[in-house]
C-alpha cells in the first residue's frame, strides 16, 4: 500500500487515492491505429472513472487527499522523478492537482534518484576520492589513440551528409571552441570508463551519480568549468549567453549556453557511462534505426482538421531558440565521415571514427537499395565536461542558451549579437532588397551546402536559419519585428542610445515571444489539462510568482531527443503556396527548399509564404511521417537523401534515452507487457521491428499513443513537454510575468497589460510587406479556413495591438 495516502476517513480516502493511481495511470494507453479505430484496446480496466475535475468512484463518494506539508508541492509525478526508483513503502505522499489528477508532495525534487541519507554508508565508500596516476595516464593514452588512430575522411560539400553537419553549425570560432570542449569530456569519459573497470563500478553506481571520486587535483581538472562571477546580479536585462539568470553563485551557468542537458531518468549507457544502447531487453541485438523506420513509420497524408503548418513552424523556430546539440568532429573541424563513398557500406573499425554510429540500411530496403545505399551517415553528439568535476556518465550539451530569449534572432553570446547589430537606433543589420527587409546575407561559406552565387543564405543569430524556407520565414518576421520596435521606442524616446533601444527592444520581443508561447502555442501542443496541473497558464492581469531558484532550467535529454520532434511528423511533404485570392499558384517539395532560400528574393515570395503556413493544414501527430524527411531529407541534387525518422530513432539511443516503458513508469501508468497490448496491426508491425515492449524507442512509442484531449500530441510527449515549459518559466528569474522581487528588468503593470495583447496574428499584419497578405486568421495558428477562427484585416481595430506608449519615459 501506499505511504500516507489521505486524511482522516483512513479506508475510504487511503481506497481512493489508490485508485485514483490506477485511473491517472490508464489514461496513458497506446494510440490506436487511425485504420483500425473500432478495435478496444487490450488494457485492464480502471476501478475508477477520471472525469475533468473529478474522480467518481462506484459508491458515488468524493474525497480530496490531504494536502501536502507546508513548504512542500504537490507536483505530477513526473516532476519527482526520483519515485520510480524508491520501494512501495518510500513513494511521496499523493496529493491533488488541477483537471482531475493526482501528483506526489515531493521532497526529492527534479533529481532522477533520491539522495541518500546521511546516515547511510556508502554503497561504495571503498572507492579512492583521487584518481591514481597511473590511470590517468592509461586513459590518456588511450584518447591519444582514439584521436590519432582514425581515418581523417572529410564528408563531401553537395552530398547530404554535408547538409545534415550543418544542423550543427554554429560559427567557425565556436566550432574550434566546441571541439576543444569535447575533447575534454570525451578524456574525461574514458578515464571514467577505465576507472569502472578496474574499481569493477557497478553500473547503477555510475548511472545515479554515486561514485564520489572527483577530477580535482588531477591533469583533468584545468577541464571542469567554474561558475562566472556576476558583476552585476541585478541587470535589467538578461545575458545573451544565459548566465547569471540565477542570482546564486553557484548556479550562474544554469542554462547558459554550452551546458549540460539533464535528464528525467538515469542514462540507458550500457556501460553506464556513454556506450549507446545497442541490445534488446532479453540481450539480441537490437534491431536497426532505419529497419524500425521503414516497418512503423509510413507516409500517409493525415491533414489535421484544424490547426496549420505555423504550428509546425513556429515549433522549430522555438526548438531553436532552447537548444542545439554538436556532433563529434575531425581534429580540423571537418565533419566526420562513417560511411564508404555514396553510402555503400559502413567504414570497417579500423577506418571508422570512434564517434561514429552509422545507421544500418538492408540489402532489400525499398528506397535506398535501388540506389546500392547500405549505410547512412550518423555521428554522435559532443559532450561537455563533468559540471561538478566528478566521474560519470556522458552528457550532452546544447550550444544556445536553454531559456526562451529569441536567441535565433540575436544569437547567443556578445560577440553573436554584435555581429548582427546596425548600432543605430538600436536596429539590427538587414538587407535592403528593393525596398523590402530581409534578413543579411552571411559571408560564411560553411553555413550552406552550395557555394553557387545564386543559393546566396542568410544571417541571423542562428546557423539553422537556411534550413529550410519556412524557418527563414519566420526568422525574418521575428527581425523585422524587433526593428519596428526600435524604430518606435526611438520616436517615443528620442535621447534614448543604441544600446538601450536594442536591449529594450530585445526585452520586449522575448517577452511577446514568451506570451505567444504560453498564451496560443503551448495549449495546442499538451491540452488545456496539462497546462493547468503544471501552471503553465498565463494570467490575465498581476504578477506571476513562480519563480524557483532550485530549478535548472535546462533541456531535458528525452524533451531534445524524443518529445520535442514530435514536429517531424506534422511536416507536410509540399508547401502550396496561395496567391492573393486564394489559388495554389506553385506546389514546393520541401526537400527543394532546404538550404535553398532563393526563392525569399522574388517580391511577393515572403506574403505568398506567411498566407501558406496559416492555410495549410499541418500534418496530425502520430506514426507518420512524410517520405520527404524520411527518404529525401537534405537530397540537395541528388536523388536520395537522409532518413529523419531513423536519424530520431538512432539519436535517442546515441543519448541513453531508456525505453518507452520507462517513462510509462514514470508518469505512474502500467508497463507494457505484451505487443497484444497495441491494435492488431500495430502490434504485429511492433512486433517486426522489436524483441520486447522494453525495447520500443521513446520517440516511437510517444507517436503512437492517442493526443490528449485539446492537444495534438499524446500523453507521454504531453508530460514531457510540459515539465520542459515548467522548467523555463520556474527557473527563469527574467520571464516576462515575474515582479521586481524576482526580475531586475520586471515591466510595470501596464507595459505587462500591453504586452499580453500581443498575438502571432497582430505579428503577421505588423511584418508583413501587405502585397499579398492584407488579412489574417484572428487565431494564428488556427486554419484559416476552420469554422471557428475568422480572417480580419490587418488594418481592424478589433484586432489588439501592444500599445509602446507605455515605453515612453
Amino acid at each position: 500500500m501506499i505511504r500516507k495516502v489521505c486524511g482522516l476517513l483512513l479506508f475510504w480516502q487511503l481506497l481512493l487515492c489508490t485508485q485514483y493511481q490506477e485511473s491517472s495511470a490508464a489514461a496513458f494507453t497506446p494510440r490506436q491505429n487511425r485504420f483500425d479505430k473500432d478495435e478496444p484496446l487490450r488494457t485492464a480496466a480502471p476501478t475508477t472513472e477520471a472525469t475533468e475535475g473529478t474522480t467518481k468512484v462506484e459508491s458515488g463518494l468524493l474525497k480530496k487527499c490531504r494536502p501536502c506539508s507546508q513548504g512542500i508541492k504537490c507536483v505530477p509525478q513526473i516532476q519527482c522523478p526520483a519515485h520510480v526508483r524508491m520501494e512501495s513503502h518510500e513513494k511521496p505522499q499523493i496529493c491533488d492537482l488541477p483537471a482531475g489528477k493526482f501528483g506526489y508532495c515531493c521532497q526529492t525534487g527534479q533529481n532522477h534518484t533520491a539522495p541518500r541519507p546521511a546516515n547511510t554508508k556508502e554503497r561504495r565508500s571503498g572507492l579512492p576520492a583521487i584518481l591514481s596516476p597511473s590511470v590517468l595516464e592509461e586513459a590518456r593514452r588511450n584518447f591519444e589513440h582514439l584521436m590519432h588512430g582514425v581515418a581523417q575522411i572529410p564528408v563531401r560539400r553537395g552530398f547530404p551528409d554535408f547538409a545534415h553537419g550543418l544542423v550543427f553549425h554554429s560559427t567557425a570560432k565556436d566550432d574550434v571552441h566546441n571541439f576543444a570542449i569535447s575533447n575534454s569530456a570525451i578524456e574525461q569519459v574514458i578515464t571514467t570508463q577505465l576507472f569502472g573497470q578496474k574499481e569493477q563500478v557497478p553500473l547503477d553506481d555510475f548511472i545515479t551519480n554515486n561514485v564520489p571520486t572527483k577530477f580535482t587535483e588531477t591533469p583533468l581538472a584545468k577541464h571542469c568549468q567554474p561558475p562566472p562571477i556576476c558583476r552585476d546580479i541585478q541587470s535589467v536585462f538578461r545575458s545573451l549567453d544565459g548566465t547569471c539568470n540565477n542570482p546564486l553563485p553557484q548556479r550562474s551557468l544554469w542554462g547558459a549556453a554550452g551546458q549540460p542537458m539533464e535528464r528525467l531518468l538515469p542514462p540507458a549507457y550500457e556501460d553506464g557511462i556513454w556506450t549507446p544502447r545497442a541490445h534488446s531487453a532479453d540481450g539480441t541485438p537490437l534491431q536497426g534505426a532505419r529497419k524500425v523506420s521503414r516497418t512503423l513509420l509510413a507516409d500517409v497524408d493525415r491533414p489535421h482538421p484544424k490547426y496549420n503548418l505555423l504550428v509546425m513552424q513556429f515549433g522549430q523556430v522555438l526548438a531553436h531558440d532552447i537548444s542545439q546539440t554538436s556532433s563529434v568532429r575531425l581534429e580540423d573541424g571537418n565533419l566526420v565521415q562513417c560511411c564508404s563513398p555514396e553510402g555503400k557500406l559502413a567504414l570497417s573499425p579500423q577506418e571508422r571514427h570512434f564517434a561514429c554510429m552509422p545507421i544500418h540500411v538492408d540489402p532489400e530496403d525499398e528506397f535506398f537499395a535501388s540506389f546500392g545505399v547500405r549505410c547512412l551517415n550518423f555521428v554522435r553528439l559532443s559532450l561537455v565536461p563533468s559540471p561538478d568535476c566528478q566521474l560519470g556518465y556522458g552528457r550532452q550539451l546544447s550550444k544556445v542558451t536553454h531559456f526562451i530569449d529569441a536567441s535565433p534572432v540575436y544569437g547567443s553570446s556578445e560577440q553573436a549579437s554584435r555581429d548582427l547589430r546596425a548600432f543605430r537606433g538600436g536596429r539590427l543589420e538587414m538587407l535592403n532588397d528593393f525596398g523590402r527587409e530581409l534578413l543579411p546575407l552571411t559571408n560564411d561559406k560553411k553555413a550552406c551546402p552550395s557555394e553557387e552565387a545564386g543559393k546566396s543564405c542568410f544571417n541571423s543569430g542562428d546557423g539553422r536559419t537556411n534550413q529550410i524556407i519556412s524557418l527563414i520565414t519566420l526568422q525574418i518576421l521575428l527581425a523585422r519585428e524587433h526593428n519596428r520596435v526600435a524604430d518606435v521606442l526611438q520616436q517615443l524616446n528620442p535621447s534614448a542610445t543604441d544600446e538601450w533601444l536594442f536591449q529594450e527592444a530585445r526585452r520586449i520581443v522575448i517577452a511577446e515571444m514568451q506570451h505567444i508561447t504560453y498564451n496560443e502555442f503551448l495549449p495546442i501542443i499538451i491540452g488545456p489539462q496539462q497546462m493547468k496541473r503544471f501552471g503553465l497558464v498565463p494570467l490575465h492581469e498581476g504578477y506571476a510568482r513562480s519563480y524557483n531558484a532550485e530549478v535548472n532550467p535546462a533541456i531535458t535529454n528525452e524533451f531534445s531527443g524524443a518529445a520535442f520532434r514530435m514536429g517531424h511528423s506534422s511536416v507536410d511533404g509540399k508547401f502550396h503556396i496561395r496567391q492573393e485570392h486564394g489559388h495554389i499558384d506553385e506546389v514546393v517539395n520541401i526537400p527543394d527548399v532546404m538550404f535553398n532560400p532563393s526563392r525569399m528574393r522574388k517580391r511577393e515570395f515572403y506574403d505568398d509564404m506567411l498566407r501558406t503556413l496559416y492555410t495549410q493544414p499541418m500534418q496530425q501527430v502520430d506514426s507518420s511521417i512524410t517520405q520527404g524527411l524520411s527518404r529525401f531529407l537534405f537530397r540537395g541534387d541528388n536523388p536520395f537523401g537522409l532518413d529523419l525518422a531513423a536519424i530520431n530513432i538512432q539519436r535517442g539511443r546515441d543519448q541513453g534515452l531508456r525505453s518507452y516503458n520507462d517513462y510509462l513508469e514514470l508518469m505512474g501508468a502500467p508497463k507494457l507487457k505484451s505487443f497484444q497490448q497495441f491494435p492488431s496491426e500495430i502490434g504485429q508491425k511492433l512486433a517486426r521491428a522489436y524483441r520486447t515492449p522494453d525495447d520500443i524507442d521513446l520517440w516511437v512509442g510517444g507517436l503512437l499513443e492517442q493526443s490528449v484531449e485539446g492537444g495534438v500530441v499524446g500523453g507521454t510527449f504531453a508530460e514531457i513537454i510540459a515539465d520542459q515549459f515548467a522548467r523555463f518559466k520556474q527557473g527563469d528569474r527574467y520571464y516576462y510575468e515575474y515582479d521586481k522581487a524576482t526580475n531586475p528588468g520586471a515591466f510595470n503593470p501596464q507595459q505587462l497589460q500591453e504586452l499580453r495583447k500581443v498575438t502571432l496574428a497582430r505579428l503577421l499584419c505588423d511584418n508583413s510587406d501587405r502585397l499579398t497578405l492584407q488579412a489574417v486568421p484572428v487565431a494564428a495558428f488556427v486554419r484559416a479556413d476552420h469554422p471557428e477562427n475568422q480572417m480580419v484585416g490587418c488594418d481592424d481595430p478589433n484586432l489588439p495591438a501592444v500599445n509602446l506608449l507605455a515605453w515612453r519615459s
